[in-house]
């Protein structure tokens, strides 16, 4: 009788409380009421199931209030499908290109075969030879996820197991800056946090960091390039969590620590142009490449995608940067280019 009594009034409700058209947890514009048109009564309906779904009366009040009970009274250290709840207020993403590969791959439980890596390592030979024919410096930047650097905050069952297809990339392609090896390097001999308590993302320091060990790939080519030796670090703490939080609709439930980072040293010296193909984890890399490069030709991944030969060709850039998140790796066992093979 209470469940058919709170049915009845969040349907009551649903044609009563005001309705906003833009959903801030989900950052996105809600469905407008359907209109009957040549999809028929089915359309019609499956429209209206999408529209109600999305203006549902206090949908994320519910959401919170489920998650903040899983999290607390019952200690779950899964609160949602996509966000896992750690140890010490700490939140990772469960989730990769493939989601259903999520932490089970982080785990190391489905490594590459032996055909996908050799696409892999073909792939990137193939622009890496295309490059050094063209007098382009390639490098290959994958930025670790968050569980990679701080698995001590992870729930004991989703501890890594094996090698995953991280290590299996950089073990079959060591070229690339293994940015996992050096974030846990730094992370040993330093208190300062890598990564966002409550966000999928690197912060500003390890932006930072990687762009020293880019330099320091680069030096060989490009003399006189600021080195990233002298950073001053400041931290402050913002009384709300960030989009894992907010994913789990607990975000006035969290707090995180916030870096701003100085470089002091004085780059007299740029690199003219990089082209690079990045996600969301450049945003970080952006206040250290502004000190790096000169000209920044920025290719959005999930648009954009790895240039054509031609594109490289015409544009000539001075140094060709890939940079994919961890969870993003599938991509680089996807055909590329023919040309690049030529």
């Amino acid at each position: 009788m209470v469940f058919l009594a709170v049915l009845c009034i969040n349907f009551i409700l649903f044609f009563t409380v005001k309705k906003y058209e833009i959903d801030t947890i989900a950052n996105k514009e809600k469905l407008t009421f359907p209109v009957y048109d040549t999809s028929g009564i089915s359309g019609f309906m499956k429209h209206f199931e999408a529209y109600f779904t999305d203006h549902f009366p206090y949908k994320y009040a519910y959401i919170k209030t489920l998650n903040y009970i899983k999290k607390d009274a019952f200690k779950s250290y899964t609160a949602s499908d996509k966000v896992i709840v750690g140890k010490n207020k700490w939140l990772f993403y469960n989730a990769s290109i493939f989601d259903s590969l999520g932490f089970n791959e982080h785990c190391g439980y489905y490594q590459w075969n032996a055909n996908q890596l050799h696409k892999v390592v073909s792939n990137l030979k193939a622009i890496q030879s295309f490059c050094q024919k063209n007098n382009i410096q390639f490098q290959l930047l994958i930025c670790p996820s968050k569980q990679s650097i701080y698995p001590e905050y992870l729930p004991a069952n989703y501890l890594q197991k094996q090698d995953n297809r991280y290590d299996q990339l950089h073990q079959a392609f060591p070229e690339a800056i293994n940015l996992k090896s050096i974030l846990l390097t730094y992370k040993k001999t330093s208190c300062n946090l890598l990564y966002y308590k409550t966000d999928t993302h690197w912060n500003l320091l390890a932006g930072a960091i990687a762009c020293k060990a880019l330099a320091q790939r680069l030096t060989p080519y490009f003399q006189n390039i600021m080195s990233f030796n002298n950073i001053s670090i400041n931290d402050s703490v913002i009384n709300s969590g960030k989009d894992l939080a907010n994913m789990l609709a607990l975000k006035n439930c969290y707090a995180d620590t916030v870096y701003q980072i100085q470089f002091n040293e004085k780059n007299t010296v740029k690199i003219p142009h990089v082209m690079i193909v990045h996600d969301s984890f450049l945003e970080s890399l952006d206040p250290g490449f502004n000190y790096l490069f000169s000209r920044i030709t920025k290719r959005q991944l999930y648009t954009d995608g790895i240039p054509s030969p031609e594109i490289l060709v015409k544009e000539k850039p001075d140094v060709f940067l890939i940079e994919l998140t961890e969870r993003y790796k599938e991509l680089l066992t996807w055909d590329i280019h023919p040309d690049y093979f030529k």
